[in-house]
């Protein structure tokens, strides 16, 4: 039996960020530059956003580099960061005057599809987001 085959990316797109509070802000810089250049608008807000809170949850929770990848496949735009930190995480209920432990609650709300893959050393957080069709961007 033929397994189907996964669908291969129009596009990927790497980076190594290193531990520094600055790198949330070079991806989001990338990703708004990349996501403009293909024409995908649509999803820029979207992809930024939760793009920041997985970036920032790597930085906060591992003490080396990360990386993050940029893939566009036939069906969507998917966001990979990799980092050395340990356990699943998973969206929290915050109280009202926490100040963090809202991001994944932000990417569970707002990514087509999200999750988290365990290595030997760390640890892959994913989401994607499907663009909507609007014009030429899509």
């Amino acid at each position: 039996m033929r397994m189907p085959e996964t669908p291969q990316p129009l596009w990927t797109y790497g980076l190594t960020i290193p531990h520094d509070p600055r790198a949330v802000r070079v991806v989001r810089a990338t990703i708004r530059s990349i996501l403009a250049a293909a024409k995908l608008n649509c999803i820029v807000d979207t992809v930024e956003l939760l793009a920041s809170e997985v970036v920032t949850n790597a930085y906060r929770h591992s003490a080396m580099d990360a990386y993050v990848s940029l893939e566009r496949t036939p069906d969507d735009f998917r966001v990979t960061v990799w980092d050395h930190g340990s356990g699943a995480p998973a969206p929290l209920t915050p109280v009202a005057r926490d100040e963090h432990g809202r991001g994944l609650g932000i990417v569970n709300a707002c990514a087509d599809e999200w999750g988290v893959r365990d290595y030997p050393r760390g640890k892959a957080v994913w989401f994607s987001v499907v663009p909507k069709v609007n014009g030429d961007e899509a």
